[in-house]
């Protein structure tokens, strides 16, 4: 089934998540390949190589007036760093001397919405230009006056509260869940109680304050205040959004919540015997995507306690991460991942000091394998990486990944729970096939890992065999140029994340799209068949939508198919879900 639309992402940093998209993450240790940040430390800074391509291009704002002074970064795929200039009076840029690559582009000025080229619209996921040595790319942004949220936090008595920090969020689908996600937009109360979130992005958020202890202060009496949401709320669930219009200041005021702030303590039970040099890490239990809450915690002793002060009641995750350690070298402390271990415990916190708590720590779980291909295209396996997320993941311990070395073999070590295999950086004419561990193929799943069994046996296959979906979107007989194209199964039971039975498209200016598939991704469609379903945005809070019923016939063995055409009609904007 085919379904036009725009796809959410990020606000400040407006990356969306998914197969193939970077997702930040350090590497862990396993076979290493490709350039890493230490390939371009030179004299003691980072040194981009020089190249012949330019990127230039005006930024202007939504009105049509040149935009001056903004900021044009441009970040370099596999490249530490990134390359920045300003535009001159006339909105102008130019960004020289850039090596080949995939660069991801974004322009930025205070007051205005952040936008990365190619971007429609606010939150809207885009690929990185991909740009050869010598070429000249143009690339022009059009901002959007910023929204502001502006007010004051007071205490349970009505008092302003200084020095609290106050953060933006949104909801967000993230690898099949619903998560609160920052959108970078933070201020800091003044003596007054006073602050002002700007530069938002038209949209409903929600507005959370913390106001941060001194982890090493207790005060005498135990009292504090818990991380709150407006409009007063310690309950992501039970929070209020605050719509918020392009360019429009909305104002708002709510108290922080009264707490007794107490006190957790206890020992980390080390599988290697050694401890000490480690990290205790308290994250909300609540929210895996960034709540207010943030993240407490504090080092390991060497006889392997800890403690953790002024807490607030509530349900958490404590996470603990020791060990590792290895000579020096390079620029600082190398890092033994096989050696690293790792711990969890849940958590609830009421208004009395937590002691005696034990967290047992394992080095969990490797995976070791290789990346082969299936064609002809080019492509250098040491510009992949592989990554493993946990699909019911632990705050702060969800995430590992490894780079691939020339010969395509990788390694990750330190897992633990279920996970699911994914590989980044894959070029367009690419797809993933398959991913065996073992006897089990996972290329569409999970699987769980126990204790620290280490598999050696992984297997993920590439292939530069694929067919392109091409059709046409029009509304009211034009060309529906601002949609995104999604094709998916027909069987609802290959939707769930992870999984390659959902993928993505844009139409063009002319509303044609296409959509490159991996032939063998046919056999999950119903009678090797499509549906189309639709919808885009036309402006002004109106939307079009097609619930029209139609399929179209695909045969694996071509190496095109066309849906044909896709004919949107009116819908109420109250029937769309953001």
């Amino acid at each position: 089934m085919l379904v036009l639309g725009q796809r959410g992402g990020g606000a400040g940093n407006p990356a969306g998540g998914g197969q193939g998209a970077p997702i930040d993450g350090g590497q862990n240790g396993g076979a290493r390949g490709g350039r890493g940040p230490g390939d371009f430390f030179r004299g003691g800074r980072f040194e981009l190589p020089a190249g012949t391509a330019i990127i230039r291009g005006v930024v202007t704002s939504d009105a049509g007036a040149p935009v001056r002074r903004a900021q044009v970064r441009a970040n370099g795929s596999g490249m530490p760093g990134a390359r920045v200039t300003t535009t001159d009076a006339q909105g102008r840029f130019e960004l020289r001397d850039l090596p080949a690559g995939r660069w991801t582009v974004s322009a930025s000025k205070p007051g205005f919405v952040t936008q990365r080229y190619g971007q429609r619209r606010p939150f809207e996921t885009v690929s990185p230009l991909e740009v050869a040595d010598g070429q000249r790319v143009d690339a022009n942004f059009s901002l959007l006056r910023g929204g502001v949220i502006n007010g004051r936090v007071q205490d349970d008595l009505g008092d302003p509260v200084a020095n609290v920090r106050v953060m933006v969020q949104r909801r967000q689908m993230i690898e099949g869940r619903r998560r609160m996600v920052n959108v970078g937009v933070t201020d800091e109360t003044d003596d007054t109680g006073a602050f002002r979130l700007y530069g938002l992005a038209p949209g409903e958020y929600y507005v959370s304050a913390t106001l941060r202890a001194n982890p090493l202060e207790q005060p005498g009496d135990a009292s504090g205040y818990a991380p709150t949401y407006y409009p007063g709320t310690g309950n992501a669930n039970e929070a209020q959004q605050v719509p918020v219009a392009a360019g429009e200041e909305v104002s708002i005021g709510f108290s922080l919540l009264a707490v007794r702030l107490v006190r957790i303590s206890g020992t980390v039970v080390s599988q290697s015997g050694e401890v000490g040099g480690g990290m205790v890490q308290l994250v909300s239990a609540g929210d895996t995507g960034g709540g207010p809450i943030g993240a407490q915690g504090g080092g390991i002793q060497s006889d392997g306690s800890f403690t953790i002060a002024n807490v607030a009641p509530g349900s958490y995750l404590l996470n603990a991460r020791s060990g590792g350690r290895g000579g020096r070298g390079g620029r600082g402390v190398t890092i033994d991942a096989t050696a690293l271990e790792i711990g969890s415990l849940p958590l609830t916190v009421g208004d009395s000091d937590v002691t005696g708590v034990t967290i047992s720590m394992t080095r969990g779980a490797s995976i070791a394998g290789t990346v082969v291909t299936e064609g002809t295209s080019q492509i250098t396996l040491a510009n992949l990486r592989v990554t493993a997320r946990q699909i019911r993941d632990a705050p702060g311990q969800s995430f590992n990944a490894s780079g691939v070395s020339a010969n395509g073999a990788f390694q990750l070590s330190t897992l633990t729970g279920t996970v699911a295999l994914r590989v980044e950086n894959v070029p367009s004419q690419w797809m993933v096939k398959s991913i065996v561990v073992g006897p089990t193929d996972v290329t569409d799943g999970a699987f769980e890992l126990r204790g620290t069994e280490q598999l050696t046996n992984a297997r993920i296959v590439l292939t530069d065999r694929v067919s392109e979906l091409n059709g046409t979107v029009t509304v009211r007989n034009q060309e529906a140029k601002d949609s995104s194209v999604v094709v998916f199964a027909a069987d609802a039971a290959l939707w769930t994340f992870p999984t390659r039975f959902v993928r993505m498209a844009r139409a063009d200016a002319q509303g044609h799209f296409t959509l490159s598939v991996s032939r063998n991704l046919f056999r999950g469609y119903r009678d090797d068949a499509i549906g189309l379903a639709a919808y885009t945005d036309l402006g002004n809070g109106r939307m079009s939508s097609s619930h029209q019923s139609a399929t179209a016939k695909v045969d694996p063995k071509k190496d095109k198919v066309d849906v044909g055409r896709v004919v949107l009609s009116p819908l109420q904007p109250k029937g769309l879900v953001r």
